[in-house]
């Protein structure tokens, strides 16, 4: 029974971010983000930015364009480095609206630790800013049974 009851004391400080392997979980917040000088030590290509995600994924994060589609989407790649240190990698498609909005859908990749074999992602509707762009971000994320 003591052996019952420490393994239930130690269960009590376990949090999500260790919890159990595998899992799915949803996500929303909000972000904010700077945009980068172009082709520059901090920007390789015709566009970036760099900011700060709020909610269930805070952390930094950081979007690198490479391309644009036929239907004139932007193509590029994000990583977001979590609180915690661990990395999540996606792929990025963001429709761009003539008023200035857009609509930014991000398939998770991979990353690191328990993200290594993610799947899921965001939808990150927001807007351009003066010096960056804002908006919001919701969706989801499943872990791999061996992570």
């Amino acid at each position: 029974m003591k052996l019952i009851a420490v393994a239930f004391a130690a269960l009590a400080f376990v949090g999500p971010a260790s919890g159990a392997a595998g899992g799915c979980h949803a996500v929303e917040g909000t972000f904010v983000a700077v945009a980068l000088q172009p082709f520059s030590a901090d920007c390789p290509s015709f566009f970036c930015t760099a900011g700060t995600l709020y909610g269930d994924l805070a952390g930094s994060y950081f979007f690198e364009a490479y391309g644009v589609s036929a239907t004139g989407d932007l193509l590029g790649h994000s990583t977001i480095t979590l609180t915690n240190g661990a990395v999540i990698h996606g792929d990025d498609t963001s429709h761009l609206n003539a008023d200035g909005t857009f609509v930014t859908t991000v398939n998770f990749v991979g990353g690191t630790r328990q993200f290594a074999q993610v799947s899921g992602g965001l939808v990150a509707p927001g807007h351009f800013t003066a010096t960056g762009t804002e908006g919001t971000y919701s969706g989801g994320y499943c872990l791999g049974a061996d992570d």
